[in-house]
């Protein structure tokens, strides 16, 4: 996928996977729904006439709060410079996405949640790139498309062949400090939640370089002296030519 659509439709993906494990588990019982929002923040008052709070409605929140390069990707094809130190050539961009996935609920409806959301997520480790495909395709976009995001229908997928890596799902070892921090950050009370590792998530970004300029002409040169430290003879043995 291009920059712009690489990491929503990665988002919307696995989305639909636990959306998908979610009405299997309901069968005839209407589902909740599983948003890519941050876990809400508590109503500021009492909704119901007896002042007591309302019960939260159950909901799977899969949030996408961090995105790092990938360090194999980065480090495996850099610089792409040359003598002169213009870029000549493009460096795969390649990312690493942290989700983390929150429940809300009443009672143990909320541990029901996590348990079918941490399934959905583990049992697809591997994404295959045919469900990439299918569940990319079943987007119907409004007639006229209003928004970026709606063109993502008309995005096509790379030659499923020849891509670098699939997706993977695993689940992030997070401690109870950063868990903490990002529950902060939100300003939400803590849930029961877990945080996966989606890797590795390709951006094209369609740079163009200009060519290498080709060698033009060879010099091949001959050192008689076995001390590589010692300067060059006056009467060196030189070859000069042009390349054809």
């Amino acid at each position: 996928m291009t920059a712009h659509f690489a990491i929503p439709a990665t988002t919307f993906v696995l989305q639909q996977i636990v959306q998908e494990r979610l009405k299997i588990a309901y069968g005839s019982l209407t589902p909740p729904s599983v948003s890519i929002e941050p876990p809400p923040r508590p109503a500021a008052t009492p909704t119901n006439p007896g002042g007591n709070p309302q019960p939260e409605p159950a909901g799977i929140h899969l949030f996408l709060h961090h995105v790092a390069p990938n360090p194999a990707w980065r480090n495996m094809y850099e610089p792409h410079v040359n003598s002169a130190g213009r870029r000549v050539s493009p460096s795969p961009l390649a990312v690493d996405m942290h989700y983390m996935l929150s429940v809300t609920g009443a009672d143990l409806e909320r541990e029901v949640l996590l348990g079918l959301g941490l399934t959905a997520l583990t049992r697809h480790g591997i994404v295959p790139r045919l469900k990439i495909e299918s569940i990319l395709d079943s987007i119907t976009a409004p007639a006229p498309t209003g928004t970026l995001l709606h063109t993502l229908t008309n995005e096509p997928l790379h030659d499923r062949t020849t891509q670098p890596e699939q997706i993977t799902i695993a689940q992030a070892p997070v401690d109870l400090d950063l868990s903490t921090k990002i529950w902060s950050a939100l300003q939400s009370p803590l849930r029961p939640s877990a945080y996966f590792l989606v890797t590795t998530v390709f951006l094209d970004v369609g740079d163009s370089y200009p060519a290498a300029t080709p060698v033009q002409k060879a010099v091949v040169r001959v050192r008689p002296a076995a001390d590589p430290a010692s300067p060059l003879p006056v009467d060196e043995l030189s070859t000069t030519g042009t390349l054809p």
